[in-house]
């Protein structure tokens, strides 16, 4: 085999005369009968080989030989194409290869799927096959821009004093929102490691050394269940700093984000793409801050999709407490949650059975049912009257005080979801939100709508065991960690049995505790967190706060994080930091709906490996040797 000289794709009319060699595979043959076209890919991209009879009739017979995915070697001389042949279709369309002599390297047999762009077929053939979906164009592109977005956060977190430092894969178990993957040990027989969900302990030794500025492209493990986004083992753009404001972190992140989008923009390799981040402008600073509050409020959700930013959700709790329709009414003064959506000018747009979908999707959600109300022309030309199922229970004054509170116009279509579990009514009315917001037009791909959210409560509440816990996770700093040490100093003097249960008879209410709020920041882009942080906790006191009200005592505190304990007690500075899913982040930047359509070998929807069959079974000698029993009815 003669030396490549040059990369298919990389041939221009700079190259016309020159001897060259290339080597690929075959992507198409045609004969034209004394002329044979191959066209030959590589990952840079594809350029034409001519064979001509009257340049060499034993060549053009030797091309026999080479079919569809066989990879062979060319060389021959750089010409420029005839007019009529020129194709704008390849960057290599000016030129092709007058072919002198080329061998087949090795052949191939007839691959289970199409090497093909606009390729349709069954995912799960594509994820069996992935060395050879890989070969595809939208494939090799995805893994250039993912090296380029990789690429572009180490050269600004560099150029900013971060150090890249590896932490361990073998672990030890940490309470962060999901299943941990288990590893046997087999010297120390009846204990295991835990793969890392996140580094976030390590991260934070890592300040408390004294190495100020960290970062690393962190592989993640969570045994979670299985959506689109979601993948068993994943990748995140992990950093921490010392002695930061909130404000840093943020200021330092918005430069990644807009280095990486600036990346994908400029690299001439990904032209051909039809990708939203190439067709979307480049991202202006300072991002906007919305408080969880308002998000919560406007969207129902705390990662709202602001490319529909004005079509807002409306709180009609007020007004349903002295309203004459019962069941608003009856969920007002128990404490519920009554909120409703405008949706302009589609009083006509649902039909009846149409409306009732919505309903049942309601209902799917937990919801007792979902209101739809018509703002119809009122002749008394007062603003519109109120049509629809539940219109005929609703007093004149009562429809108008409702007009006027949504701001609504004759021709608005209404709906309204009444519950005493406001997260139910959070969700109906956020889902409701993101399909009005498609029928309106408003989720233009291409546009890339970018806040910060912050202000999050410090606690969640869970109503069946009368427990809290962490909203972020409990190593985050409270915005009012003085506050904080007053009610663990009653729950500890409390004798109930629960922290919750300790400070309410102390005289707290359980509202005020679920009013403190932490250092929590999440960067969210068209409705997706693309990245999430806090400032830490870098006191044992504060810590031990904390892990008091969410119920963990001082001994399974030290059982758990007693390495972590100990360092913060041998002066640990202020830390923060900051994850991103490499993953999801570059998803949304080129549109797809499925995170396994950016990660080069990832698992099916029931998180087995197709192409290597795993997970899959080991010898009992094996099991043996780690003292592992499979439970009856388990083969090993």
């Amino acid at each position: 085999m003669k030396t490549r000289t040059h990369r298919c794709g990389e041939l221009r009319k700079a190259h016309i005369g020159q001897a060259v060699t290339v080597c690929g595979w075959v992507d198409v043959k045609r004969d034209r009968g004394g002329v044979v076209f191959i066209l030959l890919r590589d990952v840079s991209g594809k350029v034409q080989l001519t064979f001509t009879e009257q340049h060499n009739k034993a060549l053009v017979d030797q091309t026999r030989e080479a079919r569809h995915e066989y990879v062979i070697s060319a060389t021959g001389k750089v010409t420029e194409r005839d007019a009529e042949n020129r194709t704008d279709k390849l960057a290599t369309g000016e030129v092709e290869i007058m072919v002198e002599s080329f061998e087949v390297l090795n052949t191939a047999v007839t691959p289970a799927i199409e090497v093909r762009d606009d390729l349709k077929c069954d995912p799960e053939l594509r994820l069996k096959n992935r060395f050879i979906d890989l070969r595809r164009r939208p494939m090799q592109a995805m893994l250039q821009a993912r090296a380029a977005l990789v690429a572009a956060a180490r050269k600004t977190l560099e150029a900013e004093g971060f150090l890249d430092i590896e932490t361990p894969i073998l672990y030890k178990r940490t309470p962060e929102g999901a299943r941990d993957f288990i590893v046997p040990s087999r010297a120390h027989q009846g204990q295991f490691y835990a793969l890392p969900q996140s580094p976030q302990l390590f991260k934070q030794l890592c300040m408390i050394s004294g190495l100020d500025r960290y970062y690393q492209i962190a592989r993640c493990f969570r045994d979670e269940d299985k959506r689109a986004d979601r993948q068993p083992e994943f990748t995140q753009i992990d950093l921490e700093m010392s002695f930061p404001t909130r404000d840093d972190v943020m200021e330092l992140f918005e430069k990644v984000v807009v280095a990486v989008v600036d990346a994908l923009q400029s690299d001439a390799r990904l032209r051909d793409m039809d990708w939203p981040v190439l067709k979307a402008g480049k991202l202006s600073l300072p991002f906007e801050r919305m408080d969880y509050e308002t998000a919560m409020r406007d969207y129902s959700i705390d990662r709202p999709d602001l490319r529909s930013r004005d079509l807002r959700l409306t709180d009609l709790t007020g007004w349903a407490r002295t309203c004459s329709f019962n069941a608003f009414k009856g969920t007002a003064e128990n404490g519920g949650l009554v909120k409703g959506l405008r949706c302009p000018g589609m009083a006509e747009a649902f039909s009846t059975g149409q409306l009732k979908n919505l309903e049942r999707d309601a209902k799917g959600m937990g919801a007792t049912g979902l209101a739809n109300l018509k703002v119809t022309s009122n002749p008394a030309g007062n603003g519109g009257a109120l049509g629809g199922g539940i219109a005929k229970f609703i007093p004149e004054a009562e429809q108008k005080a409702m007009i006027a509170a949504f701001n609504a116009q004759p021709g608005d279509l209404l709906l309204i979801c009444a519950h005493e579990k406001h997260k139910i009514v959070h969700a109906v009315m956020h889902n409701m939100r993101v399909l009005i917001a498609e029928k309106l037009g408003l989720s233009d791909p291409a546009k890339f709508a970018i806040t910060w959210v912050v202000d999050f409560p410090l606690f969640e509440y869970r109503e069946e065991d009368e427990k809290l816990f962490a909203s972020h996770h409990p190593f985050t700093l409270p915005q009012k960690a003085a506050r904080v040490h007053e009610l663990a100093e009653i729950s500890r003097k409390g004798r109930e049995p629960h922290p919750v249960a300790r400070m309410l008879h102390g005289g707290v209410k359980l509202e005020e505790i679920l009013a403190l709020r932490n250092n929590q920041y999440d960067l969210v882009c068209n409705g997706v967190e693309i990245a999430g942080g806090s400032i830490r906790m870098h006191r044992t006191d504060w810590q031990a706060d904390v892990f008091e009200l969410i119920g963990i005592s001082k001994e399974e505190a030290n059982k758990k994080f007693g390495f972590l304990m100990s360092a913060l007690d041998h002066g640990a500075p202020p830390h923060g930091g900051i994850a991103s899913g490499v993953d999801r982040l570059l998803m949304l930047l080129l549109g797809l709906d499925n995170i396994a359509d950016v990660i080069a070998f990832p698992k099916s929807a029931t998180g087995r490996d197709l192409m290597i069959d795993t997970p899959n079974e080991v010898e009992p000698a094996l099991l043996k040797e780690l003292a592992i029993e499979l439970a009856a009815g388990k083969r090993s």
